[in-house]
C-alpha cells in the first residue's frame, strides 16, 4: 500500500517557487528545494517529477497568479484612468520588493528562455494574454473617447509590455520612484495625440 504524503502540494509548491524566483533555475539544487519545501527527494520527485517539471509547474502557478491581478484591465470604466492606475500599481508592486527579486517571469525569461523552449513558450504565452487585454482595453477607450485614435492599439499594446519589462528590470537595480515614475509616466503621454 502506498504512503499518504504528509504535506500540502500546493504549499510546496508555492515553496519551491519562491526557491526559484530567489535563487534562478541554475542556482537552485534539488537540496535546496527538499529544505525549503519541507518534504524528502522522493516525494519530491514522486509528487512533481524532476526538477525541470517542478520549475515549470511554479512558473505557471506564478504567471496564473499575476493574470488573475491583470484582470484589472478588463473592468468597466475610462480605460486610460485603468491603465494609468494599473500602471501605477505596477511600478509600486515593483518599489516594494525589499529583496529586489523582481518578476519571476522576467527573471525566467533572461535567464532561461534562449535555451529552454518550454519556458520560452509559456513566458511568451503570459505577455499574449496581457497584450491581448491591454490593446482591448485600448481599442475600447478610443472607441468611448477615453483615448485619441491616431494609434494602433496593439501598437500601444505591445509598447506597454516593454515598459513594463523595462521598469521591472530597473527596480531591481534602483528601486526608486524617482527613477521608475518618468517611465510611466512619458508611457502614459503615448496615449496622447
Amino acid at each position: 500500500m502506498p504512503r499518504a504524503k504528509c504535506f500540502n502540494k500546493e504549499e510546496a509548491l508555492q515553496k519551491a517557487m519562491t526557491a526559484f524566483w530567489a535563487r534562478g533555475y541554475e542556482a537552485t539544487s534539488i537540496q535546496d528545494l527538499v529544505d525549503c519545501m519541507g518534504i524528502n527527494r522522493g516525494s519530491l520527485y514522486d509528487t512533481f517529477g524532476d526538477k525541470h517539471t517542478l520549475f515549470l509547474a511554479a512558473l505557471d502557478q506564478y504567471t496564473d497568479n499575476s493574470l488573475a491581478r491583470g484582470s484589472v484591465l478588463t473592468q468597466d470604466g475610462n480605460a486610460r484612468d485603468i491603465l494609468t492606475e494599473f500602471l501605477h500599481a505596477f511600478m509600486f508592486r515593483n518599489l516594494e520588493d525589499p529583496d529586489r527579486r523582481g518578476c519571476f517571469v522576467t527573471n525566467t525569461a533572461v535567464e532561461r528562455s534562449a535555451r529552454d523552449e518550454d519556458c520560452a513558450t509559456r513566458i511568451r504565452k503570459y505577455f499574449a494574454e496581457i497584450e491581448k487585454d491591454m490593446k482591448a482595453l485600448i481599442d475600447r477607450g478610443q472607441r468611448e473617447g477615453d483615448i485619441p485614435t491616431d494609434r494602433d492599439p496593439a501598437t500601444l499594446a505591445a509598447f506597454f509590455i516593454g515598459v513594463m519589462q523595462g521598469i521591472r528590470v530597473v527596480a531591481k537595480v534602483n528601486p526608486e520612484e524617482a527613477c521608475l515614475r518618468p517611465l510611466v509616466d512619458v508611457a502614459l503621454a503615448s496615449l496622447d495625440s
